[in-house]
């Protein structure tokens, strides 16, 4: 056990050979289970929306940048419009984001000290579950990573490839989700702070960096030329502040309860203390420099907001990355000489595994609703039969859903993969009305799927004739009922 944050060395050079063999078949042998897990979930509703985005490539998207889309639509290449089609770069990605942190935690401590952070990050619940999924968090968070490796290299030799690689990774980071364009200003700050490196600021290395980034940028403000800035309007909407910014304690406190939930407590709670203490004892070092700039300062964003409304737990998840390297670099320190305290560490860790565990075994296992956190992945196949079966009862030619999840869920698991629809609405105010809308005539008989358990919006009453109830009923998965849904029959004279 080290002594020492500071003396940590490097293992020998057998040593060393027996640690990179350890992290290889790791990161393999759990790839390979979790591609056996991906198959037995079905669909989330975000992975069913970024599937049909993937069946409708463009520059980029109402919510989000185009990576997602560009991601899957690998995914369907290889493997075709499957669960394991769309999920195998999410998995790959998650090897990927395993690696980076390896390599990092390698570079700027040691060999053990990067095993034990792989190990943390493969039994970190909300990793575990962005590594059998695919998201827009799959992309974010291997892009975060890598990215912090390049700037490591970039600041320790200078070199214009590793700073237009960093420019590249943070743009396509961005393209995959907005909150990875704060690494920019994670980066800007690790040079203000660290006066060796503040040359790097005005440097043809930092203007290569935003050169690669704008490079990026091109799709998306293309794509925002021709569409009208809708990016400015889905932004609006998603931040929760609507003419002004409220102050409400509860919605901060909701937010920090699902930081704690998705993240294992006492891990979440022991990397506060690591960034903490690593600030009060060697911020001087700028390898801890360079880990507390690129975790604070997403944390304390997102947190501010969370003020306002509650944000979600995942927002945070590029940050862990260094979080975990700081949590395993200065619990180590600590243990090794407070020996009293590792049964702390040992429980922090057993928690962590078995809510993993549990995630990956879930499927196996039949819940009840209210305790089930894998309820979202469950009960579609049979949302869909009940649709298909009211299809063929009443000759349906149009399909409507209420939200763009159950259009793209219903799009998916009906047998011949029908084109759905959304109501109409503004423009904008989602992917659906930037692409072509359905036309009624005379004779169309149209479903729509509704969860509000309300009649048809109006808009759809002025477009129909009439309307009636024709099912109300549960989904199921293995018997327990999951959510309600209504039909209702839309018809045209």
């Amino acid at each position: 056990m080290t002594q020492g944050i500071s003396t940590m060395g490097q293992a020998a050079p057998t040593e060393a050979k027996q640690v990179m063999r350890a992290a290889v078949i790791s990161l393999a042998v759990i790839t390979l289970f979790r591609l056996w897990c991906a198959t037995c979930l079905e669909l989330v509703p975000d992975e069913a929306y970024y599937w049909l985005w993937s069946k409708h490539l463009a520059a980029s998207y109402r919510d989000k940048g185009p990576a997602v889309a560009w991601t899957i639509a690998i995914g369907r290449v290889l493997f075709g419009d499957t669960v394991f089609g769309i999920r195998v770069m999410g998995v790959l990605l998650g090897a990927g984001t395993g690696w980076q942190l390896f390599r990092l935690a390698q570079r700027l401590y040691d060999d053990r000290t990067a095993l034990w952070c792989l190990a943390v990050a493969l039994v970190f619940p909300l990793f575990a579950i962005g590594s059998i999924l695919m998201t827009i968090d799959s992309l974010s968070v291997f892009f975060w990573g890598w990215a912090a490796n390049l700037f490591w290299s970039g600041i320790q030799t200078g070199r214009l490839r590793d700073w237009l690689l960093l420019g590249l990774a943070i743009g396509l980071g961005f393209l995959s989700k907005f909150t990875n364009g704060v690494q920019l200003a994670c980066m800007g700050l690790f040079l203000l702070w660290s006066r060796p490196h503040r040359h790097f600021i005005f440097s043809r290395q930092s203007l290569a960096t935003l050169l690669a980034f704008g490079f990026c940028l091109i799709p998306i403000l293309w794509w925002n030329i021709q569409t009208g800035w809708v990016h400015a309007m889905a932004l609006h909407d998603r931040s929760g502040v609507e003419s002004s910014f409220h102050i409400r304690p509860k919605e901060a406190w909701n937010y920090l309860g699902g930081q704690l939930a998705v993240g294992s407590p006492l891990l979440i709670l022991g990397m506060v203390v690591a960034a903490v203490g690593l600030w009060r004892t060697h911020s001087d070092e700028a390898r801890v420099k360079h880990l507390l700039t690129q975790y604070v300062p997403l944390q304390t964003v997102f947190l501010f907001f969370s003020l306002n409304k509650m944000g979600e737990a995942n927002w945070t998840a590029p940050s862990l990355i260094t979080g975990i390297v700081m949590l395993v670099v200065f619990w180590r320190d600590l243990l090794g000489r407070k020996r009293q305290w590792r049964w702390l560490a040992w429980w922090g860790l057993g928690i962590a595994l078995v809510m993993t565990l549990g995630i990956h075994l879930m499927p196996m296992f039949s819940l009840p609703r209210k305790m089930n956190p894998l309820r979202r992945a469950e009960g579609w196949p049979d949302f869909a039969r009940h649709i298909q079966q009211a299809r063929l009862e009443h000759h349906a030619d149009l399909l409507i859903a209420n939200h763009y999840s159950y259009s793209s869920l219903m799009e998916f698991y009906l047998p011949d993969r029908p084109t759905c629809y959304l109501p109409p609405a503004p423009y904008g105010s989602s992917q659906y009305t930037l692409w072509p809308t359905y036309e009624v005539k005379s004779g169309t008989r149209a479903l729509y799927v509704t969860d509000d358990l309300f009649p048809p919006l109006w808009n759809l009453s002025q477009q129909f004739s009439r309307y009636r109830l024709v099912d109300d009923f549960w989904s199921q998965y293995r018997g327990q009922p999951i959510y309600q849904f209504q039909i209702y029959l839309l018809e045209k004279d």
